[in-house]
């Protein structure tokens, strides 16, 4: 059989090493591909000997061998992956956005994409301290936040804090994940015993946005809910992949 020269003048055990390596790279199509082209071209006066031809079929079967061992890995991890993903149904994690953002929620459901498994979470409202400063007191607090439905309805929702849990307060609060609505929502609050007249503190004039700092002092607040407006529980979706959860809650603890 005719043989292409190098094109290089590196040594022989460099030429053996650089094509051992090329040939471990190649999938079993390509490897296939390859001998069949060698096959059909090969100098009929210098045929391919017996013992060549065997050395490249048992390369093929070890091809084949390495290419069936990984799609078995691979199905392995799959499974692995899906049932972790599965049992971790009804439990509340912390993860990270494709985009970075960190996450807590409730998984709802698992799906595969690209053959990996991804949670979709249910994102509730919750409050946390913001970096700025700001005129909150400590205490306990409960912010509703108030809108006006499409068939003129009002609804809201209800988030509770307290300063004692959130790390780093400096008398402004954050309240994250807050839902899409039709219009403006406005945003009330009590004083720091919880309790009492629920009092304007600020308004979202874009439906989408999805957090509110709230650093006023309880004696700069507005005027007071006056309405009856009708409560939700809301919740945000919000899809992660497994690898992205850094912290797991289960379901029931």
């Amino acid at each position: 059989m005719s043989q292409v020269s190098s094109t290089t003048n590196s040594p022989q055990s460099n030429r053996s090493s650089s094509t051992a390596s090329a040939l471990n790279d190649l999938d079993l199509d390509s490897f296939l591909d390859l001998m069949i082209a060698e096959l059909q071209n090969q100098d009929p006066l210098n045929p391919l000997e017996n013992d060549e031809l065997l050395a490249q079929i048992s390369q093929i079967r070890e091809v084949g061998a390495t290419d069936r061992l990984t799609e078995t890995l691979d199905s392995v991890l799959l499974g692995q992956n899906i049932s972790s993903a599965t049992n971790l149904i009804g439990a509340d994690v912390v993860a990270l956005t494709a985009d970075g953002e960190r996450v807590t929620g409730n998984v709802r459901r698992v799906s595969i994409d690209g053959g990996q498994p991804k949670l979709d979470l249910a994102v509730g409202p919750v409050a946390t301290a913001s970096e700025g400063e700001g005129q909150v007191d400590e205490g306990k607090y409960t912010y509703e936040v108030v809108w006006d439905g499409a068939d003129d309805t009002e609804y809201s929702f209800e988030v509770s804090v307290n300063t004692e849990s959130l790390s780093e307060f400096n008398g402004s609060i954050q309240v994250n994940n807050l839902p899409e609505t039709s219009g403006p929502k406005r945003v009330y609050r009590t004083d720091n015993t919880g309790t009492g007249e629920r009092r304007l503190v600020g308004t979202i004039q874009s439906g989408s946005t999805s957090t509110f700092t709230d650093s006023m002092a309880s004696s700069a607040r507005g005027s007071v809910l006056s309405t009856t407006p009708q409560q939700l529980s809301v919740a945000n979706r919000v899809t992660v992949t497994l690898n992205n959860v850094a912290q797991i809650e289960p379901p029931g603890e």
